[in-house]
């Protein structure tokens, strides 16, 4: 309940990281919980492509060559409704971490996870598995992968980087292990991340126990290249057909597949929404054109432009081939569970014709000899916006959004010792990117730890996909998704979706899965409803903040229980180093601080106690502080009057987020649990 005066906070108790039990190990290897009969585990290899659409690959209607995916969805099964989070950092760490984005620490490009969550990797360590990780990180370079639980890693730090050249841009982890050499003209990235994954699968057969490989291609990201030779297969093709006629095509063999009903219309050609490059360029919340209605040398520029990106699709599928023959050839393949999925829609930035050059409104025209030299070395293009629509044919938007073309990826599973469905089939069961920590802590035989590194984690979002692995059902969900403003909220069929800064849109995808009859006018109450459900989800999940109460110029008084674990931490704190207030334990001695104008003033109880206690602090008018343990006789100190103005730095519960309020060092996460919180300004 919130108002002018008085705002209450209950807490899930590992939510903010307050509860921490057992330690998580870091290094060692350990086995399953003794005295269980243990099934033969899987090996687990999770292929993430990178900016590949809905439609790309054939088994969701594309016509690039992937004969490989096709056969891996052919013998397994295809999701038609799983989702990652609209952007690439995003979705790579909801999928290590089963937790949201906000959540994690990585709200937008290259942050690193905080110390609230672990990887999957760190969590199937302790259950006996080898972990891995070839291709793309892109979750900040603070923390690598084998700090976050991976033995080995080769591949690239940043998020994107040529296809062509490996220093600077590729690492090798641990930097003393063995490291191959390529000749010049050798290297191209997602051959080399084909070639380290064999090398990690044989090193993982040879330990004898389970292994768990990441592989994550920087295919089909910008800068986009590829060798001629595959850029010839497709260029005459994209330019006689153009992008309306591949939309058209595509979607009539997701019919067919079976994917999408067959009675849906083709949506028109999506809008551009405006950003920092298109209104530069004029195309801000513009339609794409027509192919038809483009000059003849646009078409040739831009028929090039998606040669070259259906060619790093076709060479990625060659190297999924090359691991599934050496699974094969090994023996490993009945027992190996693959996934395959995208991090996020079909990336449009910035206008129609694609851009050459970084964050940059240069557009080169590429005409007559030019034309070859796009997608070679010294070439930096991406495929603009008309591609990237007919990449998520047949959903609207892109990448950054959360409309369908944004968040809808196709995911393939495949494993022939475990999947009970029938060869080829397709799921309409509502999978989520979070759902890979609880499907694989059920598959592998591990556990989810309470803490890592002696500070508390959060509980994980996800839901397992195991029983749509026998063709059942998965339970019912409200999916959330969140980013840079553009958000979403999924109930059953019924979805609401805006854009940043815009009304939300209602839509039922049973009837309307491509979101072309917007509802919400004729339905306000379910806008509401949801509405209310996706700013519930937002606080918790820290994707905006808690509404802190208005201490300006009133008494305070603050109550909670609190269970410690320890012996310092923040309890709660509600400002930073020049104005504010802070519960604390700091050496044993149980500490109200408030601070204004910069000086610290507190009042100390010596001796409290170590298990579960409630207290009151209060902040009178004149300056009085008062701190009481159970009811108990208060510990008194005096502030020089109340807080003069409202503090920048919100409330937070078991630690001190921004800058800190006493005698410590920020974040300084209180180990333990703290509840009932009450605070009221006024009274």
């Amino acid at each position: 309940m919130i108002s002018n005066t008085r705002i209450r906070w209950k807490t899930r108790s590992a939510a903010l990281g307050w509860i921490a039990l057992i330690g998580l190990s870091g290094c060692a290897h350990g086995a399953p919980p003794a005295g269980k009969s243990q099934p033969q585990r899987p090996n687990v290899l999770i292929i993430l492509a990178d900016d590949v659409g809905w439609s790309d690959i054939g088994c969701y209607g594309g016509e690039i060559q992937t004969p490989n995916l096709d056969a891996l969805a052919g013998d397994g099964l295809r999701f038609k409704q799983f989702y990652n989070s609209a952007r690439c950092s995003p979705s790579r760490a909801s999928l290590l971490t089963g937790l949201h984005p906000h959540e994690a620490g990585v709200p937008v490009l290259g942050t690193p996870l905080n110390d609230r969550c672990v990887t999957l990797a760190e969590v199937l360590k302790p259950a006996g598995y080898h972990t891995y990780m070839v291709g793309k990180w892109h979750l900040g370079e603070q923390h690598t992968p084998v700090s976050r639980g991976f033995d080995e890693f080769y591949g690239m730090l940043g998020g994107f980087n040529t296809y062509w050249k490996e220093d600077p841009f590729y690492t090798r982890l641990p930097a003393d292990h063995p490291k191959r050499v390529y000749q010049p003209g050798e290297f191209y990235s997602t051959n080399v991340f084909g070639d380290y994954a064999l090398d990690f699968m044989d090193e993982g057969q040879k330990t004898g126990g389970p292994w768990m490989m990441y592989l994550a291609f920087n295919a089909a990201h910008f800068p986009l290249g590829a060798p001629e030779e595959t850029i010839d297969k497709y260029e005459t093709m994209y330019r006689t057909k153009g992008w309306d006629a591949i939309r058209e095509e595509r979607l009539a063999r997701e019919k067919a597949l079976g994917l999408v009903p067959a009675d849906l219309p083709l949506t028109p050609r999506s809008v551009v929404p405006a950003n920092f490059i298109n209104r530069q360029t004029g195309w801000a919340d513009k339609q794409n054109p027509a192919w038809d209605s483009l000059p003849a040398d646009r078409r040739a520029d831009l028929a090039r432009r998606m040669a070259v990106y259906a060619a790093t699709i076709d060479i990625m599928d060659r190297n999924i081939g090359r691991v599934v023959a050496h699974l094969k050839e090994t023996g490993q393949w009945n027992n190996t569970l693959i996934f395959f999925l995208s991090d996020n829609g079909a990336c449009a930035e910035w206008d129609p014709y694609g851009f050459d050059q970084l964050d940059s409104p240069k557009n080169i025209l590429h005409t007559g000899d030019a034309l070859k030299t796009v997608g070679g070395p010294d070439s930096y293009i991406s495929y603009g916006s008309g591609w990237a629509n007919a990449s998520n044919t047949p959903w609207r938007l892109y990448k950054h959004y959360t409309q369908e073309g944004g968040i809808r990826t196709p995911m393939i599973v495949h494993w022939p010792g475990g999947l009970k469905t029938k060869p080829g089939a397709t799921t309409d069961q509502l999978g989520y990117i979070t759902d890979f920590m609880p499907t694989l802590l059920t598959l592998c035989g591990a556990e989810y730890p309470k803490e890592r590194n002696g500070v508390a984690i959060l509980p994980m979002e996800g839901d397992s996909l195991v029983p749509a692995f026998s063709g059942g059902k998965l339970p019912p969900r409200t999916l959330c998704i969140e980013h840079e403003g553009n958000r979403m909220v999924r109930e059953g069929d019924w979805k609401l979706v805006a854009l940043a800064g815009k009304p939300w849109e209602l839509y039922d995808l049973h009837k309307d899965p491509a979101e072309m009859n917007d509802l919400s006018a004729g339905d306000p109450k379910r806008v509401q409803t949801m509405s209310a459900a996706w700013e519930d989800w937002a606080v918790r999940c820290q994707v905006i903040a808690n509404p802190s109460p208005q201490i300006a110029g009133q008494p305070i008084d603050i109550r909670c229980d609190v269970t410690p674990q320890g012996a310092d931490g923040v309890i709660l704190a509600q400002g930073g180093d020049q104005r504010g207030y802070a519960l604390y334990l700091q050496g044993g001695k149980l500490i109200f601080g408030v601070r204004e104008a910069g000086k610290l003033y507190t009042a100390a109880v010596a001796d409290p106690p170590k298990d579960k206690f409630s207290l009151e602090a209060r902040l009178e008018t004149t300056g009085a502080m008062t701190l009481s343990i159970n009811g108990g006789p208060p510990a008194r100190g005096a502030a020089p009057g109340v807080i003069a103005a409202q503090p920048k730095d919100g409330l937070s519960i078991g630690e001190d987020t921004q800058s800190a309020v006493g005698d410590y060092t920020a974040p300084n996460t209180l180990k333990g649990k703290v509840e009932n919180v009450k605070v009221t300004a006024g009274k």
